[in-house]
C-alpha cells in the first residue's frame, strides 16, 4: 500500500515539473493572427524542434499558466532568429538585454504568447526553464565557450609559430581555416549580440566568413596534400566554384533571399566534399593524408546536417552548434598533430633525397674527371702518332679548311697537302673528312 501511494506521488511530482515546462505551438500559415486573435487558435503541444522547409510562416508558440512564483526564461537559442515578439495580457514583454540569442523574463501569472517570424527556414529551437535553471545553463555554455576560444586562439597561434619556423604554407593555410571556422562558431553562438552589432552587419561577417572558409580551405587543401601534382585540373574547378560562391554570397546580401544563401551553402560545402575525396583519392598514400579523411569528416558531416539538411527543413542527426563545436574541437587536435607529423615526414624525405642528390652529384663529378682523363689520353695518343704538320693539317681539317686553303695557309703545295692528308688517313686508320670530324668531336 505504502509503494503504490509513493508511485502515486512520484508520477504526480513528475507529471508537475513536466507540465511546468510545456510549451505549445501554432502555425500561422497565412500569416492573419494578433494578439487578440491568437487566443482563439487551436495550438498543438510542442514536442520537438520546430523544423519545416522555408516559408513565409509566421509561428506562435503558448506558455500555459502555472501557478508558481518562480520567474521563467524563454529563449530561442538560434543566432539567425531576431523577428520575435512577446506578449503576456495583451501587453508587449521586453526583451532581456545583454544576451547571445532572443530571450524573455516571464510570469507564469497568466498566459504567454511568443510570436516568431523566420527569415531563413523554420528551425526554430526552444529553450525553456526557470531563471535560476536558465542562468546556471547560460553560464555553463559560456564557460565552455570560453575553453573552445581560448583553445582554438593557441592551435592558431601554435601553427602561425611553426609557419614563421618551417616556412610550410599548410601551417599557414590551416591556422587561416581554423580562424574562420572559430569565427563563423563564435557567430553562431550568438557572441556579436553582447556587442549589440546590427543585424546588417551580423549578416555581412557571416556571409563573408563564407566565402573566406570555401577559399582558406581549398588552400590548405592544395599545400597539405600537394594536390596541383596529383589532380592539377581541381584548381582550375575550384576557382570555377569560388567564383560561384562569391556571385551567391553578393546576391544574398543584395536581396536577403533564402535561396542564394541556401545555393552558397551548398557551394562551399561542395567545395570541402571536393577536397575531402581526393584526400580518399589519395588515402593510401601516407599516414597524415589518412588522418586528414578521418578528421575532417565530424566536421563535414555535423556542418552538413547544420548549414545545408536543416536549411531544407530536415535533419539527419540534429546538430547544433556545441555539437559542431565538438567536431571543430577534435578535428583540431586531431589535425594540428598530423600537420606537424606531415612536416617531420617531408623533412625526413627531403633529407634524404638531399643525400642522394649529394651521391648523385659525386658520381656525376666522378664520371666527368674520368671521360676528361680518357680524352686527355686520347689527345696525347692522338698528338704521337701525328707529326708535327700532320697535327696542323688535321686541325685545319678539323676547322673546315679546303686543300687549298691549308696550303695557302701553311705555305705549301696543295700536292703536299694531299700527301700529308694520305699519310693521317693510313695512320688514324680512316677515309674521309667526315671520320676526321667525327674523331675531333669525340675528343673534344
Amino acid at each position: 500500500m505504502h509503494k503504490k501511494l509513493l508511485y502515486i506521488i512520484l508520477f504526480l511530482w513528475c507529471g508537475a515539473v513536466f507540465s511546468q515546462t510545456e510549451i505549445y505551438y501554432f502555425k500561422d500559415s497565412d500569416n492573419v493572427y494578433n494578439i487578440e486573435t491568437i487566443k482563439n487558435a487551436e495550438f498543438s503541444l510542442l514536442n520537438k524542434t520546430v523544423l519545416e522547409r522555408h516559408s513565409n510562416t509566421t509561428y506562435w508558440f503558448k506558455i500555459p499558466a502555472y501557478k508558481t512564483n518562480a520567474k521563467y526564461i524563454f529563449r530561442i537559442p538560434y543566432d539567425r532568429i531576431h523577428n520575435a515578439n512577446a506578449f503576456q495580457n495583451a501587453k508587449k514583454i521586453k526583451k532581456l538585454k545583454n544576451q547571445r540569442y532572443v530571450s524573455y523574463k516571464i510570469s507564469r501569472g497568466d498566459h504567454v504568447y511568443i510570436q516568431v517570424k523566420p527569415t531563413l527556414h523554420c528551425y526554430i529551437p526552444i529553450d525553456f526553464n526557470t531563471e535560476e535553471k536558465s542562468i546556471l545553463k547560460e553560464k555553463k555554455q559560456l564557460l565552455l565557450n570560453s575553453f573552445y576560444y581560448g583553445f582554438a586562439f593557441l592551435v592558431i597561434v601554435y601553427n602561425l609559430f611553426y609557419f614563421f619556423l618551417f616556412k610550410d604554407d599548410a601551417f599557414l593555410y590551416y591556422s587561416l581555416l581554423l580562424m574562420s571556422i572559430t569565427f563563423g562558431l563564435f557567430i553562431m553562438d550568438g557572441m556579436l549580440n553582447f556587442l549589440n552589432i546590427p543585424d546588417f552587419i551580423d549578416d555581412f561577417l557571416m556571409t563573408l566568413n563564407y566565402v573566406i572558409l570555401g577559399y582558406v580551405s581549398s588552400k590548405f587543401a592544395n599545400s597539405y596534400l600537394f594536390l596541383d601534382m596529383f589532380y592539377p585540373k581541381l584548381k582550375k574547378f575550384s576557382y570555377s566554384v569560388g567564383v560561384c560562391i562569391i556571385i551567391s554570397a553578393i546576391l544574398y546580401l543584395v536581396f536577403k533571399n533564402y535561396y542564394y544563401l541556401l545555393v552558397l551553402n551548398i557551394l562551399v560545402f561542395s567545395l570541402l566534399v571536393i577536397y575531402w575525396c581526393s584526400a580518399v583519392l589519395l588515402f593510401k598514400r601516407n599516414i597524415y593524408t589518412k588522418i586528414l579523411v578521418f578528421a575532417y569528416v565530424i566536421f563535414l558531416i555535423s556542418g552538413i546536417d547544420f548549414f545545408i539538411l536543416k536549411f531544407l527543413g530536415v535533419s539527419a542527426i540534429d546538430t547544433n552548434s556545441t555539437n559542431i563545436k565538438v567536431g571543430a574541437f577534435l578535428e583540431m587536435i586531431i589535425l594540428s598533430v598530423a600537420v606537424l607529423y606531415r612536416m617531420k615526414t617531408l623533412k625526413e624525405d627531403n633529407h634524404f633525397m638531399r643525400n642522394e642528390i649529394i651521391s648523385y652529384s659525386i658520381e656525376i663529378k666522378n664520371l666527368s674527371e674520368e671521360i676528361s682523363e680518357e680524352k686527355q689520353n686520347a689527345l696525347e695518343k692522338l698528338e704521337t702518332v701525328l707529326s708535327v704538320r700532320e697535327d696542323e693539317i688535321f686541325q685545319l681539317i678539323v676547322k673546315g679548311k679546303s686543300n687549298k686553303e691549308i696550303g695557302s695557309q701553311l705555305n705549301i703545295s696543295v700536292n703536299t697537302v694531299k700527301f700529308h692528308i694520305k699519310n693521317i688517313y693510313e695512320k688514324l686508320n680512316i677515309k674521309s673528312r667526315k671520320e676526321v670530324l667525327a674523331i675531333a668531336k669525340s675528343q673534344y
